[in-house]
């Protein structure tokens, strides 16, 4: 029988003015976790059997709230976002990560960081309305390869697609948005306007790239088939289902797709994290499972090796351990 439920927790912060997990991400071997939070710091856990253990704690490097933290694909790279408007580049070298690299330019706070799956890029995005791509070159240091300017809001996301050179970005100004390189420059591939009714707080593919899921603030659920993906120039999203989940009115913060299955997590403001799948078949979201955890939950996202575990960022300074059983 299917079941969902909470197997551990650790204690990200017990700040008592400024306890909120803002993020988490883990590494592509599912063996690390890495969480960010309100408190200014960072923490690298180490996942033993069902629990997790501190490994590093790094603060003190950002002078704000860390947005977001993600690993490089080959793990050897760490990038947090905040809202001092930098994001940090930090290299693991012995047993620990240290800074390598403070980005600067962005001209409020970041919201989101991710590496492309080629480790090439990273995408960064902020309250400024921008998108910028970042390229590494050969000797590890970074510059400026595009600055995008397409949103009139804060960009709440970027998302690169897991085979193909496209990356996605969404936010404030209710548009989904999707851009590829054109041998010189990251440009337009489409934009979808009001591709949401109110704000798009989040967003991923599934393991194939061919399906998107997004959420946003009315608690709605959004599935879009990636039609002509190469050349990525002519790579467009087309909505093939909707749904709406009845039962709140708080927003969809976070939306994680389960790298082995069809099955779709979602976290938000009124503390449930939800799962749902999709049929390809007969292109529909149905209601699977659902757990009411602690506190609002602001980040979920499944382990890259294993199909029935999941963590969740919460405001009440925690991250948990989710087990779905299916």
């Amino acid at each position: 029988m299917s079941s969902v439920h909470s197997i551990s927790f650790v204690q990200h912060s017990t700040d008592p003015i400024s306890p909120r997990v803002w993020g988490l991400n883990w590494n592509s071997s599912g063996k690390n976790l890495v969480t960010c939070g309100e408190d200014k710091s960072v923490k690298i856990w180490k996942l033993n059997s069902d629990k997790l253990e501190m490994i590093q704690k790094i603060s003190g490097d950002q002078t704000r709230a860390i947005r977001y933290a993600h690993f490089s694909t080959c793990g050897r790279f760490l990038a947090t976002a905040s809202w001092d408007a930098t994001v940090i580049i930090y290299e693991y070298i012995g047993n620990e990560f240290e800074e390598k690299h403070k980005l600067e330019g962005h001209e409020n706070e970041v919201k989101c960081c991710k590496f492309s799956p080629s480790g090439e890029y990273l995408a960064t995005c902020s309250r400024d309305k921008t998108v910028w791509v970042w390229q590494v070159d050969e000797d590890g240091d970074y510059e400026v390869l595009s600055i995008l300017q397409r949103h009139s809001g804060d960009v709440k996301f970027v998302l690169w697609h897991p085979d193909h050179e496209l990356l996605l970005s969404g936010g404030y100004d209710n548009a989904l948005r999707m851009y590829y390189f054109d041998g010189d420059d990251w440009v337009s591939a489409q934009d979808i306007e009001g591709a949401h009714g109110s704000t798009i707080w989040s967003a991923d593919f599934d393991s194939t790239g061919k399906y998107l899921v997004s959420v946003c603030a009315e608690h709605v659920v959004k599935i879009w088939e990636l039609t002509s993906p190469l050349p990525t120039s002519s790579a467009k999203l087309l909505n093939i289902a909707t749904y709406q989940i009845k039962d709140t009115v708080w927003p969809l913060y976070s939306v994680s797709w389960n790298p082995f299955s069809n099955l779709i997590a979602i976290g938000g403001g009124d503390q449930h994290l939800r799962i749902l799948q999709f049929n390809q078949e007969s292109s529909a979201i149905l209601p699977f499972l659902s757990l009411k955890l602690d506190a609002e939950i602001n980040s979920i996202a499944w382990n890259s090796t294993n199909d029935s575990l999941l963590a969740a960022a919460l405001d009440d300074g925690t991250v948990q351990l989710v087990n779905v059983n299916i």
